[in-house]
């Protein structure tokens, strides 16, 4: 299949798709459900950061997959139909190559979506109410492609934008056992505009002129075609107009005239040898459309503020939504869906970054135990440093509120694996410490003490068997590797074991006139301080590092609150400019008590002010447990030494 060509994205089900040809054919089943098809779904996982999604609806055979690739200087990506029957089946899908930046510079991917046209003479009513819903469930902007100049009557054609009402459900919370209609729907099809797609209304083959009240396309739309009438309060193009203004962030219209009186040309548009046939006025209608719609292009906005719609996302969510479409009695929910998402990839992104973290202290302690548990920090740190910039990469999107959750989790999982290594180390430098006592033991005061109760007993002195014991001690400093606190305990908990066995030859020592009991105790108790020092300077090292791994948990959280801060104030102002615009339109259309409520709902918005509020309360948290970290080092640091231990006579050390 040519990567020239645009792929479906779903397809009824009994239409088949070659993904090596590029060819798709229709069966003879009968139409019941929708197919998401797997190239498409790949293509959107390549997209590396936002999209937005441009879609295409209306009627069949007006030119719908022309217009749309024509807008973003694309060639003939869509399949173009010169048949009575519409040649779009389903929802094609094309990424546009070049990329895209809004307002503050931040680059986005353009994915134009062509659905199959409404009434198309081979589907049904339920058909078109499944596609559309669809597109307007993925669409940053939607271009409503239809002929002429519609009357207010054509609007009564139009009652599948009002059902949106019962086929979306925005929040999750919101009560869907009644499917006709009930309070709760109302309220949560009042809040649509928040992820609604920017509503265009393209007219094609327009020849008659606006009138002369009317300045603009759009203008004639609100006080001609939208104009609400008191008296027919609740009919049918009453509740369409009203839908379009109520439901979606933002209206405009657009017209252009046909581009030709010649069939042959219309039917070839896009053939080179016709392009001197084609009209002027179409060619420069084109070109203001295209700067129209540019004006409009902005990431997609996913349900939750700060938070925009990946290429990954975007094929989660279609997933996610075909399969509530092909279960009956499901409503498709714009917040159950993304959180679905949110909780699916950022609990993918912290196991990988536990394996990214796994494979680098595996890779670089392998082999290397018993080692000082310097190293094992040092790794731990390298390793977590790894595992951040992982789970960074692949949350982009998702604000700092959605994630923290896991990237706390990621925290415990790898805290609890620097435990496990730990452990071990200290479990490899515990039996390598013994064996190594016992070997020098041997080696250097069991001959001694074997000569001290033998017939040449009365040869030896106690500096003979001082003199080994400060051989081991110095045998011992020189080959003990490990962790460091872990060898001191050893080589003090060694002083018992010596213990018992000076006991045996008690007699013995007390015979000898060099023997000196303070002595031995001296040296006990400098094996007993020296475990101690070393085990403040590990809890020490083991506070440090903690702190350490918080500030850099700390900085990721800094870094994704500084998107989400500058996102928000980018949406909080472009969501003011397009609920001052979008009054203005209710108002102009005679919609006076729609304008009331939206404008209620915007002086209750808080979401921005709540949103800074609960970063805010974040970093706290997180400042706090770090200063708590600070306050356990110094406490430490400041602690007396231990007083001498007092106890029963050591006869050896």
């Amino acid at each position: 299949m040519s990567e020239q060509c645009a792929v479906p994205l779903c397809l009824p089900n009994n239409c088949k798709w070659d993904a090596q040809t590029g060819e798709y054919s229709k069966s003879a089943g009968s139409r019941e459900s929708l197919c998401v098809i797997e190239a498409a779904i790949e293509r959107l996982k390549s997209i590396k950061g936002p999209v937005c999604v441009v879609s295409i609806a209306g009627p069949c055979r007006k030119g719908k997959s022309y217009i749309l690739s024509k807008s973003f200087d694309q060639g003939e990506v869509f399949p173009l139909g010169h048949f009575l029957d519409p040649e779009t089946m389903g929802i094609w899908m094309w990424i546009v190559p070049d990329k895209f930046k809004d307002s503050n510079g931040k680059e986005f991917t353009v994915v134009l979506l062509d659905s199959e046209g409404i009434d198309a003479v081979s589907s049904d009513g339920s058909d078109d109410h499944c596609i559309f819903t669809l597109t307007i469930l993925l669409a940053s902007v939607l271009i409503y492609n239809s002929a002429g100049v519609p009357t207010r009557t054509d609007l009564d054609g139009l009652d599948f934008i009002v059902k949106l009402s019962q086929r979306i459900q925005l929040r999750s919370s919101a009560q869907t056992s009644d499917p006709v209609g009930g309070e709760s729907l109302q309220a949560d099809a009042n809040q649509f505009h928040k992820t609604f797609p920017f509503f265009v209304w393209l007219l094609r083959d327009v020849v008659l002129s606006l009138p002369k009240d009317c300045h603009s396309i759009k203008d004639y739309f609100l006080t001609r075609v939208f104009l609400s009438d008191p008296t027919s309060k609740g009919d049918q193009s009453n509740q369409v107009a009203e839908s379009i203004l109520n439901f979606f962030p933002g209206f405009d219209a657009f017209k252009l005239p046909p581009p030709s009186s010649d069939p042959e040309v219309v039917l070839n548009l896009n053939r080179d040898e016709v392009q001197q046939d084609v009209n002027k006025s179409f060619v420069r209608g084109v070109q203001e459309f295209k700067a129209l719609l540019r004006s409009k292009l902005s990431p997609k906005r996913s349900f939750n503020d700060g938070e925009y719609v990946t290429g990954e996302a975007l094929a989660a969510l279609v997933n996610i939504y075909v399969s509530a479409l092909n279960t009956p009695g499901t409503v498709p929910s714009v917040q159950s869906a993304w959180e679905t998402f949110v909780h699916t990839k950022c609990t993918e992104a912290k196991l990988a970054a536990l394996r990214v973290y796994e494979s680098v202290m595996t890779s670089e302690l392998d082999g290397l135990l018993p080692c000082d548990s310097d190293n094992i920090r040092q790794v731990q740190e390298r390793a977590i440093g790894e595992s951040m910039r992982i789970f960074q990469e692949e949350t982009v999107g998702v604000s700092a509120s959605s994630s923290e959750k896991y990237l706390d989790e990621l925290m415990d999982s790898m805290n609890e694996a620097l435990k496990r290594w730990q452990g071990e180390n200290n479990r490899q430098t515990k039996e390598q410490c013994h064996k190594l006592l016992r070997a020098l033991k041997e080696e250097l005061l069991d001959p001694i003490l074997r000569e001290l109760s033998g017939k040449d007993g009365a040869s030896v002195s106690f500096a003979q068997i001082i003199g080994g014991y400060s051989a081991i001690e110095q045998g011992f400093k020189r080959d003990a590797k490990g962790a460091k606190d872990i060898c001191a305990q050893v080589f003090y908990e060694f002083h018992p074991e010596m213990q018992a066995e000076m006991e045996k030859h008690m007699a013995y020592l007390q015979q000898l006139k060099d023997f000196d009991e303070s002595l031995a105790f001296e040296r006990q108790e400098k094996a007993r301080q020296e475990q101690e020092r070393q085990r403040i300077e590990e809890e020490n090292a083991r506070l440090e590092e903690e702190r350490r791994a918080k500030e850099k948990e700390m900085e990721i959280l800094k870094a994704k609150q500084e998107e989400d801060r500058k996102r928000l104030e980018e949406q909080f102002k472009a969501d003011m400019e397009a609920q001052r615009e979008q009054m203005h339109n209710m108002m102009t259309a005679n919609m006076e008590e729609l304008r009331k409520d939206r404008e209620a709902i915007v002086q209750q918005n808080q979401t921005f002010k709540e949103s800074m509020e609960h970063m805010r309360q974040s970093m706290e948290k997180r400042n706090d447990q770090i200063v708590e970290l600070q306050k356990q080092i110094v406490a430490l640091a400041n602690r007396p030494p231990p007083p001498p231990q007092k106890g029963g006579i050591c006869v050896i050390s």
